[in-house]
């Protein structure tokens, strides 16, 4: 039995594997310090939907935050709420709903993310063009560090931690910002031509009511059953849309089904570099040359290529690309295991500066990001 549940932790959505020493499941800030002083080497785990291998070991201890999962002090007036790091998003938003709030970002795995995850990675999800990154929406966090220590990091010092994927210390509670619901409408958009696109995005990008500008390409359109062509999937916040109520829920049911229907193809490998908008043309011309189905939040220049194993020597190839593109390998699911390679000179020595100053006992995430 043991060694069944070992086995289940080696690995995270990327598919990669690693090697597990032990996995430790506390329920209580108290217990993630005792974890820490017992251990050398710790790898953090929410819901290991990461697919960049954040959370493999590599014969580390495996510390699984799920049970953490107390919702704590909620000021509804000044719209604040303190919860753990297991807390999965969805729960979180079946527990605002009742007061008419919500937390308004919304990566594609809703259904499962942990909010410790969620900062980890920073996620953006597919209303970034209104609501940007889950950092925006983060008062402060409770970290531990190397020594089993507990601190409070502020505004000023949250960016050691967020997004940092836990190379520096361990989230374990988020005060977190959250926003009245909307009503919500969408519209379906097709198109030709790529061009086409960005003028489309562009014109979206300056209307305020606007949440969501998702695009799929020609392959993913036909697929989730949205047709021929390219398609821009527009959420309004207001009545705008063509699709309201029941035909707006399937639509965007149909949205969700996007990467299980690419899986399900042998796309498995997906990727998420960032590129300006006027660029968007030359990476995609480039994909589909390739024949590599593509979606994603194309308002913040977010791409989701998705590459089958044949397909997957062609990634170092892209990420040339992107960088000629004065883009970044990575907008939203982090670097990893998988992308270590790619990451530039310059941001290598900003992380290890970061990492030296964070954790001078190098116990959290040894091997990964840098």
């Amino acid at each position: 039995m043991r060694k069944n549940l070992l086995k289940s932790y080696l690995s995270d959505a990327s598919r990669l594997k690693g090697k597990v020493v032990d996995v430790v499941h506390p329920k209580s800030v108290a217990e993630v310090s005792a974890a820490v002083l017992k251990s050398d080497r710790i790898v953090i785990r929410g819901a290991g939907t990461g697919l960049a291998g954040g959370c493999v070991p590599q014969g580390d201890v495996v510390l699984d935050l799920s049970k953490m999962r107390k919702i704590g002090k909620f000021d509804r007036e000044r719209g604040y709420i303190t919860v753990e790091a297991g807390v999965v998003l969805d729960d979180l938003q079946d527990y605002l709903r009742e007061y008419g709030l919500e937390f308004p970002v919304k990566p594609s795995s809703h259904v499962v993310a942990t909010i410790g995850g969620m900062i980890a990675t920073d996620a953006v999800g597919n209303r970034g063009v209104k609501y940007g990154k889950t950092s925006n929406w983060v008062r402060f966090v409770d970290v531990v560090d190397s020594a089993g220590r507990v601190d409070r990091k502020g505004v000023t010092e949250m960016s050691d931690y967020t997004g940092m994927e836990g190379i520096s210390g361990i989230i374990v509670r988020a005060c977190l910002k959250v926003d009245r619901i909307k009503k919500r409408t969408a519209s379906l958009i097709r198109l030709e031509r790529l061009e086409e696109v960005i003028d489309v995005v562009r014109k979206l990008k300056r209307m305020q009511n606007v949440s969501m500008i998702e695009f799929l390409d020609k392959i993913i359109s036909k697929g989730v059953g949205f047709g021929e062509g390219y398609h821009i999937l527009v959420e309004y916040e207001g009545d705008d849309g063509s699709l309201k109520g029941e035909d707006y829920d399937k639509i965007m049911a149909m949205r969700d089904e996007v990467y299980p229907f690419v899986a399900g193809e042998g796309y498995t490998r997906i990727e998420d570099p960032k590129v300006i908008v006027d660029r968007f043309p030359k990476l995609m011309s480039w994909l589909e040359s390739n024949g590599i189905p593509t979606f994603g939040h194309i308002a913040v220049g977010i791409l989701h290529p998705c590459f089958n194993v044949d397909q997957e020597g062609l990634i170092p190839e892209m990420m040339k690309l992107v960088g000629r593109l004065g883009g970044q390998v990575s907008g939203e699911h982090g670097i990893g295991l998988l992308k270590r390679g790619f990451v530039e000179i310059n941001d290598q020595k900003i992380l290890r500066n970061i990492k030296r100053r964070t954790d001078p006992l190098n116990k959290f995430n040894i091997g990964k990001v840098i």
